[in-house]
């Protein structure tokens, strides 16, 4: 039978209060109990500073995160063999004795949507050019697991601001007090105006900012006296986290297949194996090393949680990742967290997108961000309403 594992956690409408970190560049915010006001004031604030830039609110249905997933997927490097890649491996998994297996406790994940909101024309000079201004909301939240229950590990982070291109605005003046007044501006930092580059560099600095916070909330946990002797489990990749001590202390799993690292016979081999196998475990050598995002060398090994007549070769195939200070003792760990994540995919997140892939807890990560960041259509809906009942104060400009 399945573990009879229970999620009691709530949405909540709530608004944010201050968090401390030692990134100078992020200024997180906890979430509280209390009343779900500040977000609304700040898409108000997000309104008012497009038209005070005298821009035009033309909100978009999609965020930039579904019309270009490509962006959040694993890095494209290749990979050196620390096992046998002519063979997969058989995980001593049995879903009637071992489904209560697993040792893990404590469950990570990241959210990020990055949503344009309208533009603002410029002219410098005899060009004429458009900027784009995105909302950008950054979420983390970390769960635990008391007698077989999910419940918050402290509480969880969100970041939210406006992206722009800040230099190419016109009215500096207007930006200054916008951020007196407590809109954040995230600088997109590009240069040359090219509208649709823009829109990329919002994406990106979107997913820089969800990496610091992620890896905030991990140091605030990694070093409290409870998580002394476990390990968290992170839904992604671990490749774009800067601390080394943080990633020492997590196992990822990363849902995407569509980077390949090994030649053609033994990528097939690893889209043909079984349930409850494992590949070789291998470790990535990238060809340069981007300092900028730490380093990109792991330990990893792909996992078959699960199969199903008719479906396709990806179906229930995940990819782990573990810090390289365990390659002394690559094959045990393997095996062992193996058999853990086995028993987390149980009970199952059927119908959720991907349910093959997904771990329970971490499904539960994703249900309690989502009711913590606004959708779509309220993002569109507050771009659209009237500008009554601001507050904040600002110029008359």
């Amino acid at each position: 039978m399945p573990r009879p594992i229970e999620s009691t956690l709530r949405p909540h409408r709530n608004v944010t209060g201050q968090f401390r970190t030692n990134s100078p560049s992020l200024k997180a915010t906890h979430l509280v109990k209390g009343k779900f006001m500040q977000r609304k004031t700040l898409l108000q604030q997000a309104r008012e500073f497009v038209r005070a830039q005298e821009g035009v609110i033309a909100p978009l249905s999609l965020s930039e995160e579904e019309i270009d997933p490509q962006t959040q997927h694993d890095l494209s490097v290749r990979a050196y063999p620390l096992e046998p890649t002519n063979e997969c491996h058989p995980i001593e998994y049995d879903p009637k004795s071992d489904s209560m297996c697993s040792a893990f406790r404590y469950f990570e994940d990241g959210r990020q949507k990055t949503l344009l909101l309208g533009y603002i024309p410029i002219s410098i000079g005899r060009r004429s050019l458009v900027i784009p201004v995105h909302y950008c909301v950054v979420s983390a939240v970390i769960l635990q697991r008391i007698d077989r229950k999910l419940r918050l590990w402290r509480e969880a982070i969100v970041v939210e601001g406006i992206c722009v291109e800040r230099s190419l605005l016109a009215n500096q003046r207007i930006a200054d007090d916008f951020e007196r007044a407590g809109l954040r501006i995230i600088d997109t930092k590009a240069v040359g105006g090219d509208y649709h580059y823009l829109r990329s560099r919002a994406l990106h600095m979107a997913k820089v900012l969800r990496l610091h916070t992620e890896d905030a909330l991990i140091e605030s946990w990694r070093t409290s006296p409870e998580a002394s002797d476990a390990y968290l489990v992170v839904d992604g990749t671990l490749m774009n986290f800067r601390s080394a001590d943080n990633v020492e202390r997590c196992v990822a799993v990363s849902k995407s297949s569509t980077s390949r690292y090994f030649d053609l016979s033994t990528h097939t081999r690893i889209m043909q194996m079984e349930q409850y196998q494992r590949s070789g475990a291998f470790r990535f050598k990238s060809p340069q090393d981007d300092a900028s995002m730490g380093g990109k060398d792991r330990l990893s090994w792909y996992l078959r949680l699960r199969t199903h007549p008719g479906c396709d070769v990806e179906f229930g195939l995940i990819r782990v990742e573990i810090s390289t200070r365990h390659s002394g003792k690559i094959s045990e760990l393997a095996n062992e967290i193996s058999r853990y994540l086995l028993s987390e995919s149980l009970p199952t997140s059927y119908p959720y997108p991907r349910w093959d892939r997904h771990l329970f807890p971490i499904r539960a990560c994703e249900t309690y961000l989502e009711s913590i960041v606004p959708t779509n259509d309220t993002i569109r809906a507050a771009m659209q309403g009237s500008s009554k009942g601001l507050t904040y104060d600002a110029h008359e400009y």
